[in-house]
């Protein structure tokens, strides 16, 4: 027992002594090491970045490649069908059409970096015919549902439908392409979903175990066609001779001055001022859906060399003032909306279009309807019409209350008009502003000067968590206006940051 005993303390003995010679040896080292570090002439924390600042990872810019143009049977069959006699004299006369849009649809894509196939989609779509509308109700040159064009800032109401506005529908195809395309990094399936629809393409896929758009069966008719069909489109106006097809000469592009208007007037009454007639007036602002341009900073379009006109007769001849009115009407037992439109003076129409009603059998009994009631004072009873320069101000760069930007061009060639468009000026302005500019086009690392009011701008200080993004959804506004605005070379942007996120 003793034995047992003293063998087994000898082997605690020898265990402890192991674990203390492992801990003595290694705090030995580490002092030793500790002690060396600080005799060398580099300091080791010089490695290791602050806490307070987080390493940056720069974040390559989303580029969209082009798109290539296959050739198969079924693009081939579409092609045959476009080369019939009927169906080819229909696609030339929408290529010649075309050239009203076009030049402003290829400066817009190009500031999306969208391939400039996808300028001719419009022919597929609508025939460049702004008023079009399909069966299931899509409207305008890129065939946007209500949905779609209410998700992404376009007004549709009983005044305007602004999917019929060339310009800011075609933004939204831009970007709304840009989106498709994310999301199936795929030219095929973006073109696809942009016609049957993101969630339909994407359960197709699912069931039909595909991962391109020739694989998919599952997809309606129209759906199927619409790629081989936009392939074969482009194929024929790229290269005309190869189908013996001689391409007519486009239309001459629209080219337009902006009137803003503070006032609500009649469209004939807007004809009247500019000497215009009021085709004319709705030609160019084929948004307007009723006879009446709304109030609230709206932008009317005319010819070019039309505005001072109607500047001029505005300040010499009064006109009547139109007012428009709302009351809340509470929908009675047995009412229908053509009875509430006949007792209130208006249509059925205007109603549906004032409440977002989609059907003319949605109310029910105590449902409230808001309804407009539209006034007009003559021109006698006015004590004065309001100063012109409200109607249609030009910004003054010696203005106190204004911002002024500088611009740098990023490529030869940017045309003025673009850089208009991007800050809601005129061409005329920039170069009233920019005197030294030569043309219409400019040229790599050009400064320009902009002046805008500040009341006309929204300025967002970042905070942690926010992203373009999600800014352009909350100002509905686009992440490139927002970039653009503020010179933004990539999409990394950090709190305390001042950024432009609205600019009217």
């Amino acid at each position: 027992m003793h034995k047992i005993l003293r063998t087994l303390l000898d082997k605690i003995i020898a265990f402890i002594s192991h674990r203390i010679f492992i801990f003595s040896t290694g705090l030995i080292l580490g002092i030793a090491v500790s002690y060396g570090a600080t005799l060398l002439p580099w300091n080791l924390s010089d490695f290791f970045p602050a806490e307070e600042e987080p390493v940056i990872v720069e974040q390559p810019e989303f580029k969209l490649p082009p798109i290539d143009l296959p050739m198969n049977p079924r693009i081939q069959a579409r092609i045959d069908f476009y080369l019939k006699p009927a169906r080819r004299k229909d696609l030339l006369e929408t290529y010649a059409r075309a050239g009203k849009y076009l030049p402003m649809i290829s400066a817009i894509f190009e500031e999306y970096n969208l391939p400039q196939q996808l300028t001719l989609l419009p022919i597929l779509e609508s025939r460049f015919l702004p008023h079009s509308r399909s069966h299931v109700g899509a409207v305008g040159l890129w065939q946007f549902m209500p949905a779609t064009a209410n998700e992404y800032g376009l007004k549709n109401n009983r005044w305007v439908d602004e999917r019929r506005d060339p310009e800011k529908s075609t933004i939204i195809a831009a970007e709304y392409l840009q989106y498709l395309y994310e999301k199936f990094k795929d030219w095929e399936l973006a073109l696809a979903s942009y016609n049957g629809g993101f969630a339909k393409i994407r359960r197709a896929m699912r069931r039909d175990k595909a991962t391109d758009f020739w694989g998919l069966r599952h997809i309606p008719r129209e759906t199927r066609n619409f790629v081989p069909n936009f392939y074969a489109i482009v194929h024929i106006i790229s290269h005309p001779e190869k189908y013996g097809i001689q391409l007519p000469k486009q239309n001459k592009p629209i080219d337009y001055e902006t009137i803003e208007l503070e006032a609500t007037f009649s469209i004939e009454q807007l004809a009247k001022l500019a000497n215009v007639s009021t085709k004319t007036i709705k030609r160019y602002n084929p948004a307007l859906i009723t006879n009446i341009a709304p109030s609230g900073s709206y932008l009317i379009r005319v010819p070019i060399g039309v505005k001072a006109q109607f500047l001029e007769q505005y300040k010499e001849n009064p006109l009547d003032q139109v007012e428009i009115t709302y009351a809340t009407y509470r929908v009675r037992r047995g009412d229908t909306l053509s009875k509430i439109a006949k007792a209130f003076n208006t249509t059925t129409r205007a109603i549906m279009a004032d409440n977002n009603l989609r059907s003319s059998r949605w109310i029910k009994t105590g449902m409230k309807l808001k309804l407009a009631t539209i006034t007009v004072t003559k021109a006698t009873d006015v004590e004065k019409n309001p100063d012109p320069e409200t109607i249609a101000a030009a910004p003054d760069s010696t203005d106190k209350n204004k911002v002024k930007f500088i611009y740098r061009v990023e490529r030869n060639g940017m045309a003025l008009n673009t850089l208009a468009r991007y800050y809601s000026v005129s061409a005329d302005e920039l170069k009233k502003w920019n005197p030294w500019t030569q043309g219409d086009r400019l040229q790599y690392g050009e400064e320009l000067s902009i002046f805008k009011s500040m009341e006309n701008m929204s300025v967002h200080k970042t905070r942690r968590g926010d992203s373009l993004w999600k800014l352009a959804r909350r100002y509905k506004t686009s992440v490139s206006n927002i970039k653009r605005w503020n010179q933004l070379v990539s999409s990394r942007i950090h709190p305390g940051d001042n950024l432009i996120v609205t600019l009217n």
